[in-house]
């Protein structure tokens, strides 16, 4: 995959269920996981996710990468989930941004981003990809 920043494999730590609000099921789902590639380290966020009429996936996520070198790296990402391609299986594409202080990274504050996710339901575990637009 061309232009691809780094690899997340994680899991979701907890479900905060919210219940049925006017535009549909909201819950906040907390995740960690570890980062590898261009940007190696880790990472801790929460997906603020709306699920509306027909299964689908309204997601909103804030995260915080730590990198290797300790440096810090704040992504806010949105995106949808996509059609149910096989059972217990969630897969995901949205868009994103991020910024940081770091001198050696500040090029990612100017940067387009997108990614994708595959999540597994069963063991709420998951991996993902960020890349250049």
């Amino acid at each position: 995959m061309e232009n691809v920043l780094f690899h997340v494999t994680g899991r979701f730590t907890r479900a905060d269920r919210i219940g049925r609000v006017p535009e549909g099921e909201r819950g906040n789902f907390h995740f960690n996981g570890d980062v590898t590639g261009e940007i190696n380290g880790t990472l801790d966020g929460c997906d603020y996710a709306l699920i509306t009429e027909g299964d689908v996936y309204n997601i909103h996520i804030h995260e915080l990468l730590t990198t290797a070198e300790g440096e810090l790296i704040s992504f806010e990402r949105t995106g949808q989930s996509l059609p149910h391609e096989e059972e217990g299986f969630l897969n995901t594409l949205g868009k994103g941004m991020a910024r940081t202080a770091s001198e050696r990274l500040a090029w990612l504050n100017e940067a387009d981003l997108v990614w994708g996710a595959r999540i597994n339901r069963a063991t709420f575990e998951y991996t993902a990809w960020v890349k250049k637009a």
